[in-house]
């Protein structure tokens, strides 16, 4: 009987530590795991009821190592050797500020050494820059970015082919406008001259808006300008200085010739090191105080240095923010982060950042190039990790990569991004 019992206590005994140990193969769970799971059944759960499982956060990125400042200026110089540049600047952007800049070269060849100081006319990285002034009067309540261009120009802006359809500031600032590029003529840089396009002489054949009608347009940004300097009745240079340039510490402006320290412009310089644009040239380029007269410098004359203009990069990447001032809305970031569609170079068009994914390594980027007169130029950011670079060459190749970037400029981007 003894045996009986000994034999029956025992097999209990053996069921009980298979059924706790099959509980913990099933779950796979941790120990720690294992309790927090038990915490949670038990909290309000009497009545037996399956528990939802807590939703996990997205994983963080694992971080690339950040480089340094020599890593930084091995790379510029690099570039510079394998693509004859000038001169390059580039700007680290880590932890929502300028982190790591660095210098190649010449600001006027055989006379100046190139800085980190020295100021360069920025090309088409000046469309993001008029994209952040109309995020500026968005914010203010000045501008309406779906609304009629009519009312600022006193004429009925409209496509002929298709006269219910309003053009908008957002039509301009995706490429989607179909205004008909004139950028080559000066005298359609006028605001005069402008304001007959609108009315219906200068447009192509496609449907405003529409992902289908996008083509890349500097004369839709010589009319996006002025449309915000007469929405602002204030010129460009004043309503982006007031409200992010001065206030950052910033010495930039859409004509080379009214930034402050003109003593820090660069010469630009063609492939093969040809003088392009001569630093007395581009001191005559300046401000004419005048709402909306003329657009010839809102598609590409923004003039800086790479580490000013990765201030405003990293204000973007940080939703708006800069050394804990709030210069734009998250939304209004949102908005300009937001892309339209993919075209047919690949990316996706914001308003007017570029969007891809994997590139340079990285799963998502926001990015922007830039060419003009001997400048090769690249701004972009990376939305999870929030770092970036920018890149401003002159005299260099224009050969591109994979993701159209100037190759010059992604050569620092890729060392930069790892």
């Amino acid at each position: 009987m003894k045996q009986v019992l000994l034999c029956l206590l025992l097999a209990l005994s053996l069921t009980a530590c298979g059924q706790a140990g099959s509980t913990a193969e099933v779950s796979g769970q941790q120990p720690e795991l294992q309790a927090v799971a038990l915490e949670n059944k038990t909290d309000g759960d009497s009545a037996g009821h399956a528990q939802t499982p807590a939703a996990q956060p997205d994983p963080t990125p694992t971080p690339t190592p950040p480089i340094t400042q020599e890593q930084l200026q091995q790379a510029v110089e690099q570039a510079r050797a394998d693509y004859g540049a000038t001169a390059i600047q580039a700007a680290v952007i880590r932890d929502g500020q300028v982190a790591v800049q660095a210098a190649s070269g010449w600001a006027v060849k055989d006379q100046i050494t190139l800085t980190t100081r020295h100021k360069m006319r920025c090309a088409s990285l000046t469309k993001v820059m008029v994209g952040i002034s109309a995020g500026v009067l968005i914010d203010d309540g000045t501008l309406d970015p779906y609304a009629d261009l009519s009312g600022y120009w006193g004429v009925t802006a409209r496509n002929p082919s298709y006269p219910d359809t309003p053009i908008t500031v957002d039509m301009l600032l995706t490429h989607t406008s179909t205004l008909s590029d004139a950028s080559g003529s000066l005298s359609a840089l006028k605001g005069t001259a402008a304001r007959q396009r609108l009315a219906g002489s200068g447009y192509t054949g496609g449907k405003p808006g529409e992902l289908s009608s996008w083509s890349y347009n500097n004369y839709g940004f010589s009319v996006l300008g002025m449309t915000l300097e007469r929405a602002a009745d204030q010129v460009l240079d004043d309503v982006l200085g007031e409200a992010v340039l001065t206030p950052m510490g910033i010495d930039a402006a859409f004509e080379a010739g009214s930034v402050d320290d003109t003593g820090l412009l660069c010469a630009l310089y063609y492939p093969g090191n040809s003088l392009s644009r001569t630093v007395s040239t581009q001191k005559s380029y300046v401000c004419i105080q005048q709402p909306g007269y003329r657009g010839n410098f809102f598609a590409g004359g923004f003039t800086c240095s790479a580490g000013e203009l990765a201030q405003l990069v990293a204000m973007l990447a940080e939703d708006g923010t800069y050394q804990g001032q709030q210069y734009l809305s998250a939304e209004t970031v949102a908005y300009l982060e937001q892309p339209l569609g993919q075209t047919p170079d690949g990316f996706y068009q914001c308003r007017p950042l570029r969007y891809r994914e994997n590139m340079y390594g990285r799963d998502r980027m926001y990015y922007h190039t830039g060419s003009a007169y001997g400048f090769y130029g690249l701004l972009s950011y990376d939305p999870d990790t929030r770092d970036g670079v920018v890149v401003f060459t002159t005299g260099a190749s224009g050969v591109t990569d994979s993701y159209g970037v100037y190759a010059v400029c992604g050569q620092v981007a890729q060392a930069v991004y790892g």
